[in-house]
């Protein structure tokens, strides 16, 4: 099964939920469908979880989405200058509900925990290769 079709799965458990944002839906399949803008996905999923009822219903679907954007999306870390991936971070949304904060935690992991020679790193989310082929 394809990973969109995967995705459409999700995106169906989200629409009664998130009726109101069906606009945001539509564009989330696009963006999995051409594989670009995989931020936007991402946003997607913290925008969905700042807006989520408090319905079960609404809590699963985004639990769903969660799982596909683990299974689909990684964190490359690149060479600033060259754009060389230098390594790529599983994708980690359990218990994360704000992106500001997540690309925090992810710039301070990359600080404290790693040491690269290049002298500009930048951070990206991107869909693994093995899927995206």
């Amino acid at each position: 099964m394809s990973h969109t079709a995967t995705l459409d799965t999700v995106l169906a458990s989200l629409a009664r939920p998130f009726q109101r944002r069906a606009d945001t839906l539509l564009d989330l399949r696009e963006c999995a469908c051409d594989e670009s803008r995989v931020g936007t996905c991402v946003k997607a999923y913290f925008d969905l979880h700042e807006d989520a009822p408090d319905q079960r219903e609404a809590r699963t679907g985004l639990n769903g989405f969660r799982h596909w954007l683990e299974d689909h999306v990684e964190i490359a870390v690149l060479d600033g200058k060259s754009s060389v991936c230098l390594e790529t971070w599983p994708l980690t949304l359990a218990g994360e509900t704000d992106l500001e904060a997540f690309c925090q935690k992810a710039m301070n992991r990359l600080r404290e925990d790693r040491c690269h020679r290049a002298s500009v790193i930048h951070l990206e989310f991107r869909f693994r290769p093995a899927l995206a082929a």
